[in-house]
């Protein structure tokens, strides 16, 4: 009876067990959905479906935010993005042609149903471009250093370059004037004279104004090349003319300021000095005209009337060769040479705009040919020991300088950006503002124009990649 009872127990018990496993019938297996969401890779096509050159395209992927940098004047409205991702699906679709003038989103769907999103923005870098006295006249990527074209019509290192709506304006030692499509280097057209050209071009209003070296004075059709006036000082032109409320300024070897009106070349007003005025152009700044003059003065006269409202003189030391720059009401100019025998060399002034007071001067004693360029909290200029430097704006003193050879080369300054031709060195070069260190040098190529001069250059777009 015992062994009965427990084959009984046991049927039972099995029986439970198989009815404790069974699953109910129409319940759903359990399955695990990935959560993987990310873009791995993106690169661009440009619109023709071909790839950009090595090196020419640089992609920083940065948290959710993606930036492209692309060469200068590549057209972003149709690029097609490659991208590679983590998930199940990405919007917009890879290899989908996109307008990138303005940022994307684009956002990666998981297999279980989460998101991620990444934006996409796509710049093009800027251009520096200068003229140089190896027959050239250059367009330099301005972040990256490479050259995009070069054009060799002649020199162009002693006018320095002006740029409006696509079109850079140059002089050339061959007697001509220049309209330069910047983006191709296409000649669009030429303005012929009768002698070298120094003076760096100004545009105004549809019309370029410059002067020459056989006394001239010339406003000249920016569209077209065509003369609308001519004036005839009483010797060599070689300021840039400065254009403001309707009258053009420029200062003459003859000794004198001129003033005339901008559409028809009538003389408004003359100053005069009894000394030239050669490389130093006019300023204009809130109604006041600042100038350097080889008498060792830099005048100050009412822009409308050519009173004079002061002048300042540095003890004897040419102010011919250097531009005024204005900043948070202060001139700022470079000092040359004693003109009588070349043994007293200038020195950086700092001087009131409205006052005509030393407040300070740097860089004593160095010999200065070029242009100021004021940026952020430093001056930057090229001196005659072959250094070009960064003067703290605060302190008075150099915060950096860098062995260029700079050959009486003018910096130019755009954000954390310097850069400045170095002839004697045989390059161009792009430095970090805050710490003096080149970003890149351009190397000039060889050959027998010795020393190397390059004009003030001239900067377009972005000069960052970020």
């Amino acid at each position: 009876m015992k062994s009965r009872h427990f084959l009984l127990s046991l049927c039972i018990l099995s029986t439970l067990t198989y009815l404790s496993c069974k699953k109910e019938p129409g319940t759903p297996p359990v399955i695990h959905l990935d959560s993987l969401k990310s873009i791995d890779s993106l690169s661009l096509l440009k619109s023709d479906s071909t790839a950009f050159k090595v090196g020419d395209i640089v992609i920083t992927l940065s948290g959710d935010s993606i930036l492209v940098s692309l060469p200068p004047f590549t057209d972003t409205t149709s690029l097609i993005p490659v991208i590679t991702f983590k998930g199940k699906t990405i919007s917009p679709l890879s290899k989908a042609r996109q307008n990138f003038s303005s940022p994307i989103t684009f956002t990666v769907t998981a297999e279980d149903g989460s998101k991620k999103t990444y934006t996409v923005v796509v710049s093009t870098r800027g251009v520096v471009y200068f003229g140089n006295s190896d027959h050239h006249f250059y367009a330099v990527d301005a972040v990256l250093g490479k050259l995009i074209w070069k054009d060799s019509a002649g020199d162009f290192s002693y006018s320095d370059p002006t740029l409006v709506n696509g079109t850079i304006y140059a002089g050339n030692i061959d007697y001509n004037m220049y309209a330069i499509d910047a983006k191709t280097g296409a000649i669009k057209w030429t303005f012929p004279t009768d002698f070298t050209i120094e003076s760096p071009p100004t545009y105004a209003n549809g019309i370029v104004y410059f002067g020459n070296d056989k006394y001239h004075f010339y406003a000249v059709d920016a569209a077209t090349g065509q003369l609308k006036w001519q004036f005839n000082s009483g010797h060599n032109i070689s300021t840039k003319p400065a254009v403001a409320n309707g009258v053009v300024y420029f200062g003459s070897d003859d000794t004198n300021i001129y003033a005339l009106d901008a559409a028809s070349g009538t003389q408004r007003w003359k100053y005069y000095t009894g000394n030239l005025f050669n490389a130093s152009s006019p300023t204009i700044d809130n109604g006041t005209l600042y100038i350097g003059n080889r008498d060792g003065y830099i005048y100050a006269l009412d822009a409308a009337t050519g009173t004079q409202k002061w002048k300042y003189f540095n003890g004897g030391v040419s102010l011919e060769q250097s531009s005024a720059t204005v900043s948070n009401g202060i001139v700022y100019i470079g000092g040359w040479y004693n003109t009588s025998n070349f043994k007293i060399a200038g020195s950086l002034y700092a001087i009131d705009a409205s006052t005509g007071l030393l407040k300070w001067q740097a860089l004593d004693s160095l010999g200065i040919g070029s242009n100021p360029a004021v940026g952020a909290d430093k001056l930057y200029i090229t001196c005659d020991d072959n250094y070009l430097y960064a003067v703290d704006l605060a302190t008075h003193k150099p915060a950096w300088k860098y062995l260029i050879y700079a050959n009486g080369a003018s910096p130019a300054v755009s954000g954390t950006t310097v850069y400045c031709g170095g002839g004697g060195a045989r390059n161009f070069y792009a430095f970090d503002t805050g710490t003096g260190l080149p970003k890149w040098t351009f190397q000039l190529p060889p050959g027998n124009y010795l020393p190397m001069m390059t004009s003030t250059p001239i900067i377009s777009g972005k000069t960052t990649l970020r």
